[in-house]
């Protein structure tokens, strides 16, 4: 009991209370909230951020811009990093026709990479270099998530061209040569300016599907009109103008008198006021109203 009342004596003295107070004090100014450590890399990251966007801006004034990246980049980067900043997914939408890995080669991230590391214009540029890519939007989605959008240009036909068939979009550019298989549906087209040329014929011919349903492929000839072949194997002369009025009048024919149903070898559009049947033997011309049919 004594030993309890001198305890309490002692602790109850001016100097041990003062000394109680100076400690609790001095642990209070060490001691840090719950929240303080998350807002410290809240803070880190914020002030990395700031800092960059100054750096680069300076760099692009001052076209110092390694020594920006040296200078700011490298430390701020780490520093955002050390917070959390890390690419922990890369998330792509759009992607339809091109290939997983040449989408990764071009991509060049690590999960794990700083994101603020990340040179978002550089990755889009090389996205864009992927024959299927149009056009590549790149985001960072904080705090771990690199977010990308694709869009691919659509396939026009094949073409075939030097003994090869590859897939080309509208703009006449060579898309792919892998897997041709795969794109049997497209219309084909031959010749070395079959590409640019293929749009509006492809166009026109929309416009008659009972026609389009039927072709086999479209070959440019002498550099200045086309020749249809048909599924069945009959040749369409094409005139090098007005083939949307020829191809409704083969539309109109073919509906009436079942023309493509016939033994024929070609038929020629070329004159504007009427059409020329070739069979095996013979060339004969379409007969006007009145006369009689073939």
């Amino acid at each position: 009991m004594s030993r309890v009342k001198r305890a309490t004596a002692v602790e109850d003295s001016p100097a041990r209370k003062a000394m109680a107070k100076a400690r609790q004090r001095a642990n209070r100014r060490r001691a840090w909230p719950r929240w303080a450590g998350r807002a410290l890399k809240l803070g880190a990251v914020g002030l990395a951020a700031f800092a960059i966007g100054v750096g680069s801006v300076w760099a692009l004034r001052t076209g110092r811009i390694a020594d920006a990246g040296d200078a700011l980049g490298v430390g701020l980067v780490t520093l955002a990093a050390d917070a959390g900043y890390r690419v922990g997914e890369v998330f792509v939408e759009g992607r339809i026709a091109t290939e997983r890995r040449d989408l990764l080669a071009a991509l060049d991230v690590t999960l794990g990479d700083p994101i603020f590391g990340i040179d978002l214009a550089r990755l889009r540029t090389r996205l864009e270099r992927l024959p299927w890519v149009g056009g590549a939007l790149v985001e960072r989605r904080l705090p771990d998530v690199v977010y990308v959008r694709l869009t691919e240009r659509r396939p026009m036909a094949l073409w075939q061209h030097n003994q090869q068939v590859v897939v080309i979009d509208r703009a006449g550019e060579v898309l792919t040569d892998r897997e041709i298989g795969r794109f049997a549906w497209l219309p084909i087209v031959v010749g070395a300016e079959a590409p640019g040329n293929a749009p509006a014929l492809l166009a026109d011919l929309a416009r008659v599907p009972a026609i389009a349903q039927r072709v086999e492929a479209a070959v440019w000839v002498g550099n200045r009109r086309w020749d249809l072949k048909l599924t069945n194997g009959i040749r369409v002369r094409l005139p090098e103008d007005n083939i949307a009025a020829a191809l409704a009048r083969l539309g109109r024919a073919a509906a009436r008198d079942a023309l493509l149903d016939r033994d024929i070898v070609a038929i020629d559009l070329r004159l504007p006021d009427r059409l020329v049947v070739q069979t095996s033997s013979v060339v004969l011309p379409r007969p006007k109203a009145g006369e009689s049919r073939i």
